[in-house]
């Protein structure tokens, strides 16, 4: 079976960017040092292949279980 690609039309990958900003942004110096940008951006995408489109909801679920 092949696996269905999610397709996200301009307007969601502006918010998924501006979600992915805001997380990033709000991270503290040292975890911006241990991990990276793309850990947070595959977390976006995977909530937004879902279905959410909220910019507040995908930047705290990238934000989700991170150790402070």
């Amino acid at each position: 079976m092949a696996k269905t690609v999610p397709h996200f039309n301009a307007e969601t990958i502006a918010v998924m960017k501006e979600a992915l900003d805001d997380a990033w942004g709000g991270l503290p110096p040292k975890i911006q040092a241990t991990m990276l940008k793309t850990t947070l951006a595959e977390r976006i995408l995977k909530i937004a292949a879902e279905g959410e489109r909220n910019r507040e909801r995908l930047r705290d679920a990238a934000l989700s279980n991170l150790a402070a």
